[in-house]
């Protein structure tokens, strides 16, 4: 490696580090897919309970998030034909994590632990399994890389791989799912493809077949790697005519491969089997495909978890698939693999996959992606000083926005799957946020300054004091009066504020300001409480904004360290001011209506009062 490419390492491993210490390695990784993924391994190997998946000793501790996460999959995971409950996640990546497991085991039995299979030793081993995988990764696709490019050139297309991407996010923080271990298989995938048209073996047909196995095991749609070695050194009729004539000088070793794919997917057969009475079985129950309406450019765009938009480094990837002669082994396996991955994964009904950091999917294309990027990067290395300065400017500009929305994301202050450009833009390479940050996170729309702003009047306003309904509550705040008691069995309070636009009692004001105080008798992680203004025109909804309620309260009452000003900030039993301003629209008219609500959208019990609609201008 040359000076540069040095440096660029020691720098990329000091960040990789620097993240991992501070915000990785304490990151709780037992939830949501990874979770599912990983009960394979304590359920086969310490409970024996598939038939009873949901089922966990009394008599062993566990943290609550577990029993709670067991308690949510009897309700939303897939009741099969013979009355079990079943996983609705294949195995392939707790096999990949079985080794991991089983150091953990061992340990919590030397040093009598309770060996319970969820304890910190096991959420450990967990984060060890993605970070060797990542590194086992970047090590073959390496070896793939040099027969494209110098070394230099490889080392430095890995480094913008491991900064520059949400593979710095799933390797360093969210460990346990599947896309590291994808990454890596792909990887390999591409390296044995390449043995087996430079030197092939039986033994390499074999691991071939074996690694397409794990991949179809891991996520049954990525089948479609099997493009990789079937399209490999496919970029003209007389090299397709080749590659067929491979194939059949080769066919008892692409037979050994098909029986190699076959073992690690058998398991998970024979698990179906048990629990569903078929070898075959959709265990995603009303979660599906939309095959004819793939939301592709929300995928690729949308700032609600878009692939380009948290790795955007990854466009000079695609820039660089245009360097055909650099690229011509995987320049057909390309323009067909990619187009049709991206159309399968984006058709999916979440296709904005939730829980991670952009589109997570397109890790597994990584290593292929990489070698078109690393085609650019040596195009560049030849290009003008001037050249080279903007576009390594561009380079710098979109690996620091990548790490800089990993460490938002740690720290409370990004949910990227619910964001928006508005939110993204305002907190820009911040890692503190306000309140009215929070609030531009709900409503999409930025806070007006409190200096800037004076109160014009108040439009209307519940205090809850003159009645008489069992839902309305002494207020035992230090108020007096009442407070009222939303029910679990409501889903809007019937006490909604409703004012009539005019033109004259507006009186050019330029924000509504919504406002009460709120209670909430406990914390909870869905579909939290929301104070909703809506404008109707013609009785139809012009404009609707919704603000979140629990993780408000606490925050504008007391002086809170900054850190506690995050999007799951959540104090339960204690009554606290919520507010926020909305811009009047330029276009409200006489006859609209201005209606300000609450809304229980997760039918949970909630305590308000003093709910106000006021006016406000700019000064």
């Amino acid at each position: 490696m040359n000076t540069t490419t040095r440096i660029l390492t020691i720098l990329s491993i000091f960040i990789c580090t620097w993240f991992f210490v501070s915000d990785g390695k304490d990151s709780f990784n037992f939830y949501g897919d990874g979770m599912g993924y990983y009960m394979y391994l304590p359920t086969t190997f310490i409970y024996h309970t598939h038939k009873a998946l949901d089922w966990l000793p009394e008599d062993k501790h566990f943290d609550n998030s577990i029993r709670n996460y067991l308690k949510s999959i009897k309700e939303e995971n897939v009741w099969t034909p013979k009355g079990y409950l079943i996983n609705k996640y294949t195995y392939g990546v707790a096999a990949m994590e079985l080794p991991f497991f089983a150091i953990a085991h061992a340990y919590e039995k030397l040093t009598g632990g309770e060996a319970n299979g969820y304890s910190t030793s096991y959420r450990n081993m967990v984060k060890v399994s993605s970070l060797f995988y990542a590194l086992m990764g970047l090590l073959v696709l390496y070896h793939v890389l040099i027969r494209f490019t110098d070394k230099d050139t490889a080392v430095r297309t890995l480094l913008v791989l491991l900064v520059g991407t949400n593979f710095f996010w799933f390797a360093l923080h969210q460990a346990g799912m599947a896309h590291i271990p994808l990454f890596f298989l792909y990887a390999l995938l591409l390296w044995l493809t390449i043995r087996i048209h430079e030197r092939p073996s039986w033994a390499v047909f074999a691991v071939t077949g074996m690694c397409l196995g794990l991949i179809t095991v891991i996520r049954p749609t990525d089948i479609i790697a099997i493009l990789i070695p079937l399209l490999y050194n496919v970029y003209d009729r007389n090299s397709f005519r080749e590659k067929l004539a491979f194939m059949k000088a080769h066919i008892l070793g692409i037979l050994l491969a098909g029986i190699m794919f076959l073992i690690p997917v058998l398991p998970q057969l024979l698990y179906w089997k048990m629990l569903s009475g078929s070898f075959l079985y959709y265990s995603y129950g009303n979660e599906s495909f939309h095959w004819t309406h793939p939301r592709i450019l929300e995928g690729l765009f949308s700032f609600g978890n878009g692939w380009l938009i948290y790795s955007p480094v990854m466009i000079f990837s695609l820039i660089g698939i245009v360097f055909y002669r650099r690229v011509r082994p995987v320049f057909w396996l390309m323009l067909t693999l990619v187009p049709v991955y991206i159309y399968i994964i984006y058709s999916w009904h979440v296709y904005n996959y939730i829980n991670g950091l952009g589109s997570r999917p397109m890790i597994h294309l990584y290593p292929l992606l990489a070698i078109p990027l690393a085609a650019f990067i040596r195009f560049l290395s030849a290009r003008s000083i001037a050249v080279r300065a903007l576009v390594l400017s561009l380079f710098f500009f979109f690996i620091s926005l990548n790490i800089s929305y990993s460490l938002q994301r740690a720290r409370g202050l990004l949910t990227s799957e619910e964001a928006d450009a508005v939110y993204n833009m305002n907190m820009l390479f911040r890692l503190r946020a306000t309140y009215s940050d929070i609030v531009t996170w709900d409503i999409q729309q930025v806070q007006p300054k409190s200096d800037r702003i004076e109160k014009v009047a108040t439009l209307a306003c519940n205090n809850y004091d003159d009645a008489a309904s069992p839902h309305f509550e002494p207020d035992s705040t230090g108020h007096t009066g009442f407070v009222y008691h939303m029910a679990a069995d409501e889903e809007y309070h019937p006490g909604k504020l409703i004012v009539d636009y005019d033109e004259k009692k507006f009186k050019g004001a330029r924000w509504l300001k919504c406002s009460g105080r709120f209670m909430c008798p406990q914390a909870y992680q869905y579909f939290k409480h929301l104070l909703t203004l809506d404008i109707l025109r013609d009785g139809k909804s012009a404009y609707w904004y919704g603000l979140k309620i629990d993780n408000k309260i606490g925050l504008t009452d007391k002086h809170l360290p900054p850190q506690e000003y995050t999007l799951d900030h959540m104090e339960t039993g204690t009554w606290g001011y919520v507010y926020c301003f909305i811009k009047i629209p330029d276009d409200i008219q006489k006859g609209d209506q201005v209606r300000l609500d609450v809304w229980n959208i997760g039918r949970q019990p909630l305590y308000m009062d003093d709910i106000c609609l006021e006016l406000y201008r700019d000064k």
